[in-house]
């Protein structure tokens, strides 16, 4: 008669551990829009509480719709949204375009439970949240525009969508398109007026906190520009090397930005955040380096540029790859310098 013995037990039990680990989803997408009780017949329907009211909402995959549309104040969370085990990303369905960022305390899923808005129940429990203020600036790898005095948002435009493009238990990518974009040739110094899509794609793969971004014109624009904000966005333009960096590697350029905020105007129920922000942006695509008082941008060359973006919440994960500015920018040349 055979019998496992005790080694083999162990073995076969992680073994199993280990295949229902590779099944469970490890990104996800969440998007949601806000309806009223007559679409409880829709699939997917629930009541969400958050942000102290209750929303009728059902999930959708796309929309498209006129910039006179509300899109923002439709949409729980204000936008598409992925996130992986270690970062959650949301995009601002308006003119801003704007990502978004909310941190994990340990790794899992949370957006199909918190949907953005983790409440005292779910912060009791180990729940993240969202960590940065991003107000008018661009955040962390939005696609902006430089009028070549300072970054504005892409407007006016004919319509705008978002969309989930694809989803597996490994990746998900997501999409903010515009099209009809109108850019004014009083923004553009010796150049003709322009009328461009863009689309802009977000790819989150499982065990990364890092997205790539993939842009597409249907032509070039001079003065399409990504970047990261200042923190505070709204401080002093007097910024020191451990507050933001510009850092000229071999293979492209990283922008680096580190400092403490409040990331809601709730100063006495939430704390400071401590944050982290990157981008990098391979040298076959990076052009001019500028800024204004809020960011700190680089140009993007071509039609169909590429870029990756990346964050730490230095005080809300309970194991940070970084806590101070220092380690922020030692951890980003590593993660940088493989990047094409």
């Amino acid at each position: 008669m055979f019998r496992l013995t005790k080694t083999s037990r162990i073995l076969g039990f992680l073994g199993c551990l280990g295949l229902l680990v590779s099944c469970s989803p490890r990104v996800a997408t969440s998007f949601w829009r806000i309806g009223t009780p007559a679409d409880s017949t829709r699939a997917g329907y629930t009541v969400i509480h958050a942000e102290g009211k209750t929303r009728h909402c059902y999930p959708i995959t796309e929309w498209t719709a006129d910039p006179a549309v509300d899109t923002y104040h439709q949409l729980h969370h204000h936008g598409v949204a992925v996130e992986s085990e270690l970062m959650a990303y949301r995009i601002y369905f308006d003119k801003k375009q704007t990502i978004d960022i909310y941190c994990k305390r340990k790794p899992q899923l949370e957006l199909a439970t918190s949907y953005w808005y983790p409440n005292d129940s779910l912060l009791a429990l180990g729940y993240g949240d969202d960590i940065l203020r991003v107000s008018g600036t661009v955040g962390v790898g939005s696609v902006k525009y430089w009028n070549s005095q300072k970054m504005v948002h892409i407007e006016p435009v004919a319509e705008r969508s978002q969309r989930i493009v694809s989803q597996s238990s490994t990746s998900a990518t997501i999409e903010v398109a515009v099209k009809g974009w109108e850019i004014p040739k009083s923004q553009i110094t010796n150049y003709k007026s322009q009328i461009v899509d863009l689309a802009v794609q977000y790819t989150l793969r499982a065990g990364h906190r890092d997205m790539r971004c993939n842009v597409s014109l249907s032509e070039a624009v001079e003065g399409l520009c990504t970047g990261v904000q200042f923190i505070p966005a709204k401080s002093s333009t007097h910024r020191t090397p451990s507050d933001t960096s510009i850092i000229i590697l071999p293979n492209g350029v990283l922008l680096a930005s580190w400092g403490t905020d409040w990331p809601v105007n709730d100063s006495a129920k939430y704390a400071k955040e401590t944050v982290g922000l990157a981008v990098f942006i391979p040298k076959a695509y990076a052009g001019a380096l500028v800024h204004d008082k809020q960011n700190n941008l680089c140009l993007l060359k071509g039609t169909t540029p590429h870029f990756y973006l990346t964050c730490v919440g230095a005080t809300k994960e309970n194991h940070p790859v970084a806590t101070n500015a220092t380690e922020w920018i030692i951890y980003l040349r590593r993660w940088a310098i493989h990047l094409r």
